[in-house]
């Protein structure tokens, strides 16, 4: 007989205002607990007032979303600077730019990105798994839609 046993969702105690996990939970008795001292959410509260139970998948968006920083607009001498220091991946060209991203995360899934566009340079913290199409993409809608795009007289 084949039987498929549904696995649990891994829960967690989260502290949003360090946006942190404060410990892995498990359920005794049917409360859920810190997974080696076995404190209840009140517990952890007595320590940190606003303490929350969650999946640990909301609580990596919750950590994305703590880490990403907007694009800004840096200069061609930060842009080398860091093409030359940072351990480099995703080293792009194409649709007018390159792109970058440092191997080095800020936390979670979260990564320096930086963008060449024409003789622009830009700089933002978001998702590693962003692509080189959708960086171009997103400094254009934000930077370069009063730009022309046929210079020729």
């Amino acid at each position: 007989m084949n039987v498929n046993t549904p696995t649990a969702v891994p829960m967690v105690f989260y502290i949003p205002s360090s946006n942190a996990v404060y410990a892995w939970a498990k359920q005794r008795n049917g409360e859920w607990v810190t997974q080696y001292e076995a404190a209840t959410l009140d517990s952890v509260r007595s320590l940190y007032p606003d303490a929350e139970l969650m999946s640990f998948v909301q609580v990596q968006e919750k950590q994305n979303i703590g880490f990403r920083r907007q694009w800004v607009e840096i200069t061609q001498n930060r842009y080398i600077r860091q093409l030359e220091a940072l351990p480099l991946m995703d080293w792009c060209r194409g649709f007018g730019g390159e792109s970058f991203k440092s191997m080095a995360f800020t936390g979670g899934d979260v990564t320096a990105i930086y963008v060449r566009y024409g003789e622009r340079f830009f700089e933002c913290h978001d998702l590693h798994t962003l692509n080189h199409r959708e960086l171009i993409g997103d400094v254009i809608n934000r930077f370069c839609l009063d730009t022309p795009l046929n210079s020729a007289h």
